[in-house]
């Protein structure tokens, strides 16, 4: 019948074609420590973190984990040294905050001295917010005003 012979003619026309397909596999499921509230959060992964981001050998004195919502949103983790570092007081004026600044889990600066006072060098920590720009220079980051709120 010319039914049959259409359905052979279209299959005859339809050849096997090669697919690509792409299957992505997250490599690292876990978030950051900032981000995950403060009850999931054991005393061995914030003593862990912190040697991680101070390069420290000794236990935190003590640390603070907390949220800061309202005009401005940012998560954030201080730490306090056990022991004053050694060059605590030398270049007092030059040297740089060791605060980690983040914005949406991006590392934009190192040592950022604009969140904490000179006197306060010591802290160390992360600070991430969601709501600074990502693709700014530190020296407009320095002048936005989040940033003076944040401090």
């Amino acid at each position: 019948t010319k039914d049959d012979e259409e359905k052979e003619e279209k299959d005859a026309k339809k050849k096997p074609t090669k697919k690509t397909v792409f299957e992505w596999e997250q490599v690292n499921t876990q978030k950051a420590i900032w981000m995950r509230a403060k009850e999931d959060v054991t005393e061995e992964e914030y003593t862990e973190f912190y040697k991680s981001i101070s390069k420290d050998y000794l236990d935190p004195l003590a640390y603070t984990h907390f949220n800061a919502e309202g005009e401005i949103e940012f998560k954030s983790i201080l730490y306090l040294p056990k022991k004053a570092p050694f060059d605590m007081m030398d270049n007092y004026g030059s040297k740089k905050s060791e605060v980690k600044l983040f914005v949406r889990r991006v590392l934009v600066a190192e040592k950022f001295d604009e969140l904490l006072p000179r006197y306060l060098n010591f802290v160390r920590g992360v600070v991430d917010s969601d709501d600074l720009p990502l693709n700014v220079s530190r020296e407009q980051l320095q002048q936005n005003k989040i940033m003076k709120v944040i401090s």
